[in-house]
């Protein structure tokens, strides 16, 4: 996201692109095939075909689907909180969940690996699941939950080996790992959208750092004083040059999952191309950045 010394947008800007973030989501909502089914010549539906257990296979492009449902949830979000009066911290920690989704969706929808890879990579992520399910039954006592997680780790873990999936262990020979590496999510943002600056400073804001919450959310203003001396103090503020950064940065990541999908679906993507086109052009978003065009 980037610094300039002045503002190069306005708040009649920020609320245009909020109307149009609106508008793009009813537009993908009058093309989206209600059915889910990918075309029988997709490349969804070919690696089914190809793998020894597709249900596998529709499992990964649901999972994408599930992440790219909450991403979408996010960008909503984001554009509702511009609405007057606009939130000054939220839009942030909107766009970070934003660009996980994006993420792993992308990473399951990635049209550059075959469909081992694409199981291998959702293995990968169901691992750091079944931690995380772990951590939480841990947190709250539960014996219970902590032993159904590990039982379904294993389970897992079982079939993914007879699949000819590495399986990682430590030292006791617990599980620390299933099918492809995982680099951890800022990693994956990287890799996925390229993203990771953007979601290194919306870190630093959900995490509250000073820093970061200065920088993005508050403006220094010089008051006075119950005795009539000059302080400066910090208010809150939304900084429309920084909101509008934002929302290129939320538009462009779930751009490229929608059409990730759509490819991988056989849908129409004439059609997605179309929304996409009048999309950034109303917001008027340089050429290079119209990754469908290649």
């Amino acid at each position: 996201m980037r610094e300039r010394s002045k503002p190069a947008f306005t708040h009649e800007d920020v609320v245009k692109m909020s109307s149009t973030i609106e508008d793009l989501f009813d537009q993908i909502g009058n093309i989206f095939v209600q059915s889910l089914e990918p075309a029988p010549n997709s490349q969804a539906s070919i690696e089914e075909r190809q793998f020894p257990e597709p249900e596998l296979v529709r499992d990964v492009y649901y999972r994408a689907y599930q992440s790219i449902e909450a991403a979408a949830d996010h960008l909503v979000g984001f554009s509702s909180l511009l609405a007057a009066p606009a939130k000054t911290f939220a839009p942030f920690t909107c766009v970070r969940g934003l660009l996980e989704s994006c993420a792993i969706a992308a990473w399951f929808l990635d049209p550059t690996v075959d469909v081992r890879t694409r199981v291998g990579r959702c293995y990968a992520f169901r691992y750091t699941g079944f931690v995380e399910q772990m951590k939480r039954a841990q947190a709250k006592n539960s014996k219970a939950e902590l032993d159904s997680a590990k039982k379904r780790m294993t389970e897992v873990a079982t079939k993914a080996q007879s699949l000819g999936y590495p399986i990682k262990r430590k030292d006791d020979g617990t599980i620390s790992g299933i099918g492809e590496g995982w680099s951890g999510i800022t990693n994956l943002i990287e890799l996925t959208i390229q993203k990771g600056v953007a979601y290194r400073f919306l870190s630093a804001i959900a995490h509250g750092h000073h820093w970061a919450t200065y920088t993005s959310s508050y403006r220094l203003v010089e008051v006075s004083n119950s005795k009539g001396i000059t302080e400066k103090r910090l208010e809150k503020y939304v900084n429309s040059d920084l909101m509008y950064d934002l929302g290129n940065v939320a538009v462009t990541s779930m751009a490229r999952v929608w059409w990730y999908f759509w490819k991988a679906y056989g849908w129409n993507s004439n059609e997605l191309a179309a929304v996409l086109e009048r999309t950034y052009a109303d917001l008027k978003y340089k050429p290079e950045l119209r990754f469908w065009h290649g």
